[in-house]
C-alpha cells in the first residue's frame, strides 16, 4: 500500500507542476495534436484491414484450406498424383491429403465462389457431410513482385490431367456420366450444356490465364473410384457452380447445404443409380 501511495503522490506532483507551469500546457496540447495527426494513417490502415477482413470472409475461408503453390509443393504433388493415378499414388494421396475430399479452384473476385461459401458452412454445421475435408487452389495468387500467377506453371506442368478430365467430363456422352443423365431427366439440360462447354476448355485453360472457370470443383473419392464408381483418376465428380444443381429454385444457405450433402453422399441427382 505504501508503494501505491508513493506512486500516487509522484503523479499528483507532476499534475500540480503541469497545472502551475503555464508554458508546459501549450506544449502538451501541440504535442497531442501532432500525435493524433501522425497516428491517422495507422488508424486508417487498421480500419481498412478490419473491414477488408470482414468483407472477405469467404475468401479467407478458402485461403485457410489452400494448397501451397511452389514447385513440388502441395498443389503440384496432388495434381501429379491424380495425373498419374495408380496404386502407389493412391497411397500418397491418401496419406497426405485424405481418401475423400473436395478440391476447388477459386479466386477472390469470383461471385460464384463467394455464393458457395455459406452452403459449405451450412452443410458442415448441420452434420450433412461426415468426415468433410476440402482443399483449395488459389488461381489468382501472385508472386511477391505481383507479376506472375503462381498456379499457372502448375497447370502447364500437369496438362495430362486436364486432358483426361476433358475427355471424361467434356466430351463424354450423357449416358457415360450419371450426373449428366440425371440432370437432363430433371430438366437441367442447360446446366449440362454449360458444364460440358466449360470442361471442354480445361486443357486450354491449363496453359493460359483465361478460360479457367471458377469455382472448378472436384470430388476426389479414392475408395469409391477404386470400387468401380464412375469418374476419372480418382475424381468421381467435377462441376463448377454447384448452386445450379438445386432443383427447388431457392439459393439460401440451407438449400445450398443440402446440395453439398447430396454430392458428398452421392444422393439425389448425384446418385448413379437414380431411377429415371
Amino acid at each position: 500500500m505504501k508503494i501505491l501511495r508513493a506512486i500516487g503522490h509522484f503523479f499528483a506532483k507532476i499534475g500540480r507542476w503541469i497545472a502551475n507551469t503555464a508554458w508546459v500546457q501549450p506544449l502538451l496540447i501541440v504535442g497531442g495534436i501532432f500525435a493524433i495527426i501522425f497516428s491517422i494513417p495507422y488508424i486508417k490502415r487498421g480500419f481498412e484491414n478490419l473491414f477488408a477482413k470482414e468483407n472477405n470472409t469467404e475468401y479467407a475461408w478458402y485461403q485457410a484450406q489452400a494448397l501451397s503453390l511452389e514447385e513440388n509443393g502441395q498443389a503440384d504433388r496432388l495434381l501429379g498424383y491424380l495425373e498419374n493415378y495408380n496404386a502407389e499414388n493412391h497411397n500418397k494421396i491418401k496419406g497426405e491429403f485424405g481418401s475423400k475430399f473436395i478440391l476447388s479452384l477459386v479466386k477472390q473476385d469470383c461471385t460464384n465462389c463467394k455464393d458457395a461459401y455459406d452452403g459449405y458452412i451450412n452443410a458442415i454445421s448441420s452434420g450433412y457431410v461426415q468426415g468433410f475435408k476440402m482443399w483449395t487452389i488459389l488461381v489468382d495468387k501472385m508472386d511477391d513482385a505481383g507479376k506472375e500467377y503462381l498456379a499457372k506453371p502448375i497447370y502447364a506442368k500437369h496438362t495430362g490431367l486436364f486432358e483426361q478430365l476433358v475427355e471424361y467430363y467434356g466430351e463424354c456422352d450423357d449416358e457415360d456420366y450419371p450426373l449428366y443423365r440425371n440432370l437432363i431427366t430433371k430438366n437441367k439440360s442447360s446446366v449440362v450444356s454449360t458444364m460440358k462447354t466449360k470442361s471442354s476448355k480445361l486443357d486450354a485453360a491449363s496453359t493460359s490465364d483465361e478460360g479457367l472457370d471458377t469455382p472448378l470443383t472436384m470430388v476426389v473419392d479414392l475408395e469409391k473410384y477404386d470400387a468401380g464408381y464412375y469418374g476419372c483418376n480418382g475424381i468421381t465428380q467435377l462441376f463448377y457452380n454447384y448452386i445450379d444443381f438445386d432443383l427447388s429454385g431457392s439459393t439460401n444457405a440451407a438449400t445450398k447445404g443440402m446440395v453439398i450433402r447430396d454430392f458428398w453422399n452421392y444422393e439425389g441427382v448425384f446418385d448413379p443409380e437414380m431411377s429415371e
